[in-house]
């Protein structure tokens, strides 16, 4: 039975890197012009969620996996707390927002 638990955190942490990973593919932060701010937090905020259900519900440890995990929610809750309820990205915030989200890319793209 624990192992079905595992199995099944271990494909809802895929899942959510996946989209995170395409997420962050279609919204590329650049030097300057418009960015969907809200709808990449949103979407982080969701996934966030999925991550940590996933961790909570596992019926052991996450192994070779928990350090990126790990990562990559900690990058995620760190963007979302920073720019929640901010539509548009202030061109002061862009250098690290783009960090930040370059971050949470790779490590999703490692985890999907």
């Amino acid at each position: 039975m624990s192992g079905e638990l595992v199995v099944g955190a271990a494909g809802a942490i895929a899942g959510a890197a996946r989209r995170v990973a395409v997420l962050l593919d279609g919204h590329p932060v650049r030097g300057s012009g418009g960015y969907p701010l809200g709808e990449v937090v949103r979407g982080l905020e969701r996934e966030l969620d999925v991550l940590r259900e996933a961790v909570a519900g596992s019926a052991g440890p996450l192994g070779e996996k928990a350090e990126p995990v790990a990562l990559l929610m900690m990058c995620m809750q760190h963007f979302v707390v920073l720019f929640h309820g901010v539509e548009e990205l202030p061109d002061s915030m862009r250098a690290q927002a783009r960090r930040e989200l370059a971050t949470a890319h790779q490590t999703a793209r490692r985890l999907r």
